[in-house]
C-alpha cells in the first residue's frame, strides 16, 4: 500500500510539474486542465509505521567528526606532484629532447604507482603509440613540472605497445557457445 501511495504521489508531481511552472499571465482558457487522481487514504498499517526510523534520526542529529589528523593531508608538499599535473606533462630524455608525454599512471592493488604510460610519436596528438615505463625508470621534478626518462624517442617508438586489461580482453577470441545437446524424450 505504501508503494502505491508513493508511486501515485510521484506520478502526480510529474504530471503537475509543468502546470505549476507555467506563466501566471496565461489565460485560463489557454492552459490545459490536468486532473490528477486523488491519493488513496492512508490505512491503519501506513499510519502505524513511523516516517523515519529512530536510529536514522539519532544519527542525523549527531555532528560528524573528521578523520584523525594523522590520516589527513591538508596541503601539497613542495616536492609533491598531483596526478592532474603529471598526466599530459611532456617527457624529456637526458639530453633535454622531448620524447613524448605522460598519458596515464598505473597503480598496483595496494595503491602504489608501478609505472606511467607515455604517448610517443604522432603529430599534434594524432597517431603515435602508448608505451609503458616502470616507475623506477622515471624521474619527476615537481618544481619544474617535468618528467625525464633515459631513453630516446626512437627507442620508445620501437618499444612494445602498452596494453590495458580492456584491450587484452577485446583481443581474445570470443568463445562460441557450445551447441545444445539434443534431449531425448523416451
Amino acid at each position: 500500500m505504501l508503494k502505491q501511495l508513493l508511486l501515485t504521489t510521484a506520478l502526480a508531481a510529474l504530471v503537475a510539474g509543468p502546470v505549476v511552472a507555467q506563466d501566471t499571465t496565461t489565460q485560463p482558457s489557454q492552459s490545459p486542465t490536468v486532473q490528477t487522481p486523488p491519493a488513496p487514504a492512508p490505512t491503519a498499517q501506513d499510519q502505524a509505521a513511523p516516517a523515519t526510523p529512530p536510529a536514522a534520526t539519532a544519527a542525523a542529529e549527531q555532528p560528524a567528526t573528521p578523520p584523525p589528523a594523522d590520516a589527513m593531508m591538508s596541503t601539497q608538499g613542495a616536492t609533491d606532484m598531483r596526478a592532474d599535473k603529471l598526466i599530459g606533462t611532456s617527457v624529456y630524455n637526458a639530453e633535454g629532447q622531448s620524447v613524448g608525454s605522460v598519458q596515464d599512471i598505473v597503480f598496483d592493488k595496494d595503491g602504489k604507482i608501478v609505472g606511467v604510460v607515455l604517448k610517443v610519436g604522432g603529430i599534434l596528438g594524432i597517431g603515435g603509440k602508448s608505451v609503458g615505463i616502470k616507475w623506477t625508470e622515471v624521474q619527476v621534478a615537481p618544481q619544474q613540472d617535468t618528467v625525464k626518462v633515459n631513453y630516446s624517442e626512437d627507442q620508445l617508438k620501437v618499444a612494445p605497445d602498452f596494453k590495458t586489461q580492456e584491450s587484452i580482453s577485446a583481443e581474445q577470441p570470443q568463445q562460441p557457445l557450445a551447441p545444445a545437446s539434443p534431449t531425448s524424450t523416451q
